[in-house]
């Protein structure tokens, strides 16, 4: 016996020390090893080469090639949010050595090239605002938001600019005088060409003529220390004429006539990526508001081109920039509360109702058995059964969805059943009958729409259904259809953001009563109800309803130089107004640069050039004042402006 119970104590033993065993023994480590992705990879790699036919070390490999790059590429995109650029690069090309072809990299390597240039762009945009060339500055930046619209350190930079003056302007080459000074003219019925003549040798620019302009057309302008783009527009202006920039110094004067414009007239051609606006909306805007004719939508790509003048350009890009926001989110917190309270009560003592005969109740029976046994034939069930029952219950049915939804979207919620309703259809003819479902939605529906403001409040349309499944009601031809009871609500409310709104008051009340009584002896007034059996129910449901809206994005306001801008004339689409230049005697016209283009195009050449170089006039030249400041420089290479003229008898 002794060796019998040794023998089950070390199989006991042994049996926990392999328990023990198995339960501290560790489990085999997934995937492969290695302290970085490279490493796994190159284990991997190794393990297939050892196995090549074996397919969970080929499972292997693929699962840790895929870890890896995920690995690396989540390092980078880190890296690019907290602004270490260089270790980002570093982790796109670990991520390119492991897999040359991997999209993510490629795209990532890319944008870092752009931020560096971006960067750079931006630098040299600072450093031209610093040295006061804004309209420089601008032109640069918009390189780098025509790449990047949401480059932070171009937008950045660009607000400052934008407090510096009131408007921002991407300007094509513009005429600059050597003289950087005021000036003053005197032209009393000066030919044409006498006028630009002077103004070439005021001025130091030379002027181009076209040959269609009138060499009889004469012109009359009195301007006192007006700058020397103004004094241009003026005579530009009041003698129908227009000016194309070719270079700092030279400058294309032809007819302001639509022929002239369509052959001088340089055009650009501006593509918009839309991010949020639909390409035809926009599209429709600018043609109503710039009468553009060259717009091509994409809605591929949600696109649009526009070809047109610079200044139409400029417009449209401010519009575009007005008009192409996300819309406004906000997200709803409702919370429906179906509240039921049910009480019923049941007392009383429920007699027997029928009477039973074992040898029938047809009236042959009745008359033999009362011949032979009048009292013996009837049987009476003697069970009669007492009820004292009363039931409390209180139901909440609690439905708390959060919905979020975009500005002037429906939004639909539904809890409940679909029930299916049969009906079934007999031909007339054949007598045939077929059957089909139809499925009836019974529950809670909430629809919501919503219209945020500006000033974050939300307006809500809100609509609410309960219903609820009654006693089916079963027809002759076996088809069953429902009573469906129904409670609507709806509203319009105005909530501020965090703002919450009760409406209750959705209440259904029903009350049954139900006796079953004997007849005579349940009718007595107290001993009644040891006769009777009475059943009380009330049933009370109430549907209460709270909804929050919190905004999750508005609208940001757009800044002022985007709300409010200079649109030009009805015949002329100009982003600066025709403003009235200090100085000018008569009837001041303004300045008009809507035709002002960006780049010279090929044209023949005029007749007549006019050049700022020391010429004896032949015939009596106009009075020309001399800008005001006496210390302008002479002698040397510098160009010298004329001897003041006061009087066609001081010309020499």
């Amino acid at each position: 016996m002794n060796s019998t119970f040794r023998a089950r104590s070390l199989a006991v033993c042994v049996l926990v020390l392999m328990i023990s065993s198995c339960a501290f023994a560790p489990w085999p480590k997934e995937g492969v090893p290695g302290d970085t992705p490279e490493e796994r990879i190159a284990n991997a790699d190794a393990a297939r080469r050892a196995k090549p036919e074996d397919m969970p070390t080929r499972r292997d490999v693929h699962v840790t090639h895929e870890r890896a790059v995920y690995e690396l590429l989540q390092e980078a995109d880190r890296a690019l949010r907290e602004g270490r650029i260089a270790e980002a690069e570093a982790f796109f090309a670990r991520v390119l050595f492991a897999d040359p072809a991997n999209a993510r990299a490629l795209t990532g390597q890319h944008a870092i090239t752009s931020e560096r240039k971006h960067a750079d762009r931006v630098e040299s945009a600072r450093n031209l605002l610093n040295e006061g060339n804004l309209d420089a500055a601008q032109a640069m930046l918009r390189t780098v938001l025509l790449e990047t619209p949401s480059h932070g350190g171009a937008l950045e930079l660009q607000g400052e600019i934008r407090r510096k003056r009131e408007f921002v302007r991407n300007e094509p080459p513009r005429l600059k005088s050597p003289f950087d000074k005021p000036v003053s003219l005197e032209l009393r019925d000066a030919n044409i060409k006498m006028v630009f003549e002077a103004l070439s040798r005021t001025t130091g620019i030379n002027f181009i003529l076209d040959k269609d302009i009138k060499q009889d057309a004469k012109a009359t302008v009195f301007v006192s220390n007006a700058r020397i783009e103004d004094a241009i527009e003026m005579v530009l202006a009041t003698n129908g004429l227009q000016k194309k920039a070719l270079s700092e110094t030279t400058a294309l004067v032809f007819p302001n006539t639509l022929q002239k414009l369509k052959d001088y007239q340089d055009l650009m051609i501006r593509s918009f990526f839309l991010t949020n606006a639909s390409a035809k909306h926009v599209s429709a805007l600018l043609k109503t508001m710039l009468k553009s004719k060259d717009v091509h939508i994409d809605e591929r790509l949600n696109m649009l081109v526009i070809r047109d003048t610079p200044e139409v350009i400029r417009i449209a890009e401010k519009l575009v920039a007005a008009n192409d926001m996300a819309d406004p989110e906000v997200m709803l917190e409702i919370d429906v509360l179906e509240i039921s309270r049910n009480r019923l009560q049941e007392l009383g003592i429920t007699w027997p109702t029928t009477l039973t005969s074992t040898a029938g109740l047809t009236l042959s029976a009745i008359t033999a058995n009362m011949a032979s046994a009048p009292l013996e034939f009837l049987t009476i069930n003697q069970n009669a059964q007492a009820t004292f029952r009363k039931v409390i219950s209180d139901i909440n049915i609690l439905a708390n969805p959060r919905v979020r939804v975009r500005n002037n979207e429906k939004a639909r919620v539904q809890v409940g059943d679909k029930v299916p309703l049969i009906t079934t259809n007999v031909a007339g003819t054949t007598g045939t009958s077929s059957e089909s479902v139809q499925y009836i939605d019974v529950g809670l529906k909430l629809e919501v729409e919503p219209r945020i403001a500006l000033d974050n409040h939300v307006h809500i349309k809100v609509g609410l259904e309960v219903s609820s499944l009654g006693v089916p009601t079963v027809l002759t031809n076996g088809s069953r259809v429902f009573q469906i009871g129904t409670r609507n609500a709806n509203t319009l409310l105005r909530l501020k953001d965090g703002e919450t709104q009760v409406l209750a008051g959705l209440i259904s009340d029903d009350e049954r009563r139900n006796a079953n009584r004997v007849p005579g002896l349940g009718d007595l007034p107290v001993l009644g109800r040891l006769f009777s059996n009475q059943e009380d129910k009330k049933n009370k449901t109430e549907i209460v309803l709270a909804i929050t809206p919190r905004v999750i994005n508005n609208i940001r306001r757009p800044e002022s130089e985007l709300s409010e801008y200079w649109s030009g004339t009805e015949l002329s689409i100009n982003d600066r107004p025709q403003i009235v230049v200090p100085g000018v005697g008569g009837s001041g016209t303004g300045r008009n640069s809507s035709q002002r283009p960006s780049l010279p195009i090929e044209q023949p050449l005029p007749q007549e050039v006019i050049q700022d170089q020391p010429q004896t006039p032949t015939t009596p030249s106009p009075a020309v004042s001399p800008p005001a400041d006496s210390s302008s420089p002479a002698g040397g290479g510098q160009p010298q402006p004329p001897d003041p003229f006061r009087s066609p008898a001081n010309i020499p």
